[in-house]
């Protein structure tokens, strides 16, 4: 394993799920030092989003408009805090990391920042869990390595238990499968037939990931 990887993980609590329309709620980002396994900088803020949070987000994440109301900052200078900690990362973690990147993109682009190249590793699909694991929600895969998460759906604690759950595996292996192209393959058959197709795309010798 190359040493001194810093990991900054990353959640983000949002309004909704569209990156383009809805906005930040929440903001947890851990710099983590993967050598030792400890955090070196621990960020957590709620966000105002400018708008309300629909009653069904809060049930869900338990953040009310009277939290971010009274405790949130605004986007921007929390968006600058964060990026001067990526700053500090060799790779960016997420656990759905499509979802976190698509909405710190949309807010780069907002606000006028410089996009930069970070590579986003995600826990939910770079990491080669064993055949045994099937779920990749985060609650249940802590659960699956003894791990309980005390504020589900809170953002710095997700992203602690997300790198707490990460550090079982091999962070070069991560980040490899994280660096590869991605293979999306969609079979037009009928329900009838998808097992057919199953087996076929199995029986094919094909790299493991293509764009």
């Amino acid at each position: 394993m190359r040493t001194g990887i810093k990991i900054l993980g990353v959640d983000f609590e949002t309004t909704g799920l569209d990156a383009a329309e809805d906005r930040i709620t929440e903001v947890g980002a851990v710099l983590f030092d993967w050598e030792t396994q400890t955090p070196l900088v621990v960020m957590s803020t709620f966000v105002n989003p400018g708008r309300p949070i629909p009653e069904e987000i809060t049930k869900l994440t338990g953040i009310s408009n009277e939290m971010v109301a009274e405790y949130g900052l605004p986007e921007k200078d929390v968006l600058g805090d964060l990026r001067h900690i990526l700053d500090c990362a060799d790779y960016a973690m997420a656990h759905n990391a499509a979802f976190d990147k698509g909405f710190y993109d949309a807010a780069v682009l907002r606000h006028g920042f410089a996009p930069d190249d970070k590579v986003w590793l995600c826990t939910m699909d770079d990491i080669k869990y064993p055949d045994s694991i099937t779920t990749r929600n985060l609650c249940y895969l802590a659960a699956e390595h003894s791990i309980i998460n005390p504020f589900r759906h809170r953002a710095v604690f997700d992203v602690l238990t997300m790198l707490k759950v990460a550090s079982n595996y091999e962070i070069d292996a991560i980040i490899t499968s994280a660096q590869e192209p991605t293979l999306y393959v969609q079979a037009l058959v009928s329900f009838d037939d998808k097992e057919k197709a199953f087996s076929a795309f199995q029986n094919q010798t094909m790299p493991a990931k293509q764009n």
